[in-house]
């Protein structure tokens, strides 16, 4: 392409890393314009997206949900590493897993590894002002008391919805590791597909992962996290997302983060 995608995100967001992964795949130029939460709601206005994050802009129209982000850079795979099958059947199949991921997976896992370092204001504040620029930094460590307050209440982090995230997500695990069982490489076979991507991507903030696309770790580790993350990177499906990590992420291709948004966003 002529000129490089820009993709809006929060930095940490896992939605926004699955999007990430996609256009990495793809060998797709883009420049990311990330944002603290909250004050991303701006930039995505201004471009014509939707309040949530990812959104791509493209010489075609804006694309605002991270599947559709993901299907997008498909177009420009070469048919062996397609993302998506051709055939109806597998094809179907990775098309429910990703709904079922997206739905399900993401929401359950930020729910709980926010719940486990919201009791840290520091921590929680550390997070919120890693991403965007300069100036959107500052003001979030300003408004970070309600910033933070505003996000307890929009992810309902109190104690029974996390208890109910949290077995949400041993369900998920549990099947991803039933249907490892056999020995397969990936959730399809022998093939990585989208739904491989869309579950390592949405569960890697329960794990920390090393080759994440965007610093996770240092301003959100709290003790409870830690042990937390360690106790889901033991099962066999924190080890499956883990080792697509190690083995299909490619380095992260934007060519610019914050200063670019501090220019346009």
């Amino acid at each position: 392409m002529a000129a490089p995608l820009r993709l809006i995100t929060i930095g940490f967001s896992h939605y926004c890393e699955k999007a990430r992964w996609a256009l990495d795949r793809a060998e797709l130029d883009y420049v990311e314009h990330d944002h603290v939460p909250i004050l991303h709601v701006a930039a995505n206005l201004s471009a014509g997206a939707r309040r949530t994050v990812p959104a791509l802009v493209t010489p075609r129209g804006v694309l605002c949900e991270s599947s559709d982000i993901v299907r997008f850079a498909d177009e420009h795979l070469p048919a062996a590493r397609k993302l998506f099958p051709g055939e109806p059947e597998p094809r179907a199949e990775v098309k429910r897993l990703v709904a079922r991921f997206d739905k399900l997976l993401g929401p359950a896992t930020r729910r709980v590894v926010y719940s486990l370092m919201f009791p840290d204001p520091g921590k929680t504040r550390g997070l919120i002002t890693s991403t965007g620029p300069a100036w959107e930094r500052r003001l979030g460590r300003l408004l970070a008391s309600p910033l933070q307050a505003m996000m307890r209440r929009a992810l309902k982090l109190y104690p029974e919805p996390v208890a109910r995230s949290q077995a949400l997500l041993d369900v998920i695990f549990g099947e991803v590791a039933q249907t490892l069982a056999d020995g397969r490489r990936y959730l399809l076979g022998d093939r990585f597909t989208a739904a491989d991507l869309t579950f390592a991507a949405l569960a890697a903030p329960a794990l920390m992962v090393p080759q994440y696309g965007y610093p996770l770790a240092e301003p959100m580790l709290t003790p409870a996290l830690v042990a937390w993350v360690e106790g889901m990177r033991t099962t066999a499906a924190g080890q499956f997302a883990l080792r697509l990590y190690a083995e299909e992420r490619p380095p992260v291709r934007a060519q610019g983060r914050s200063d670019m948004s501090a220019k346009t966003g």
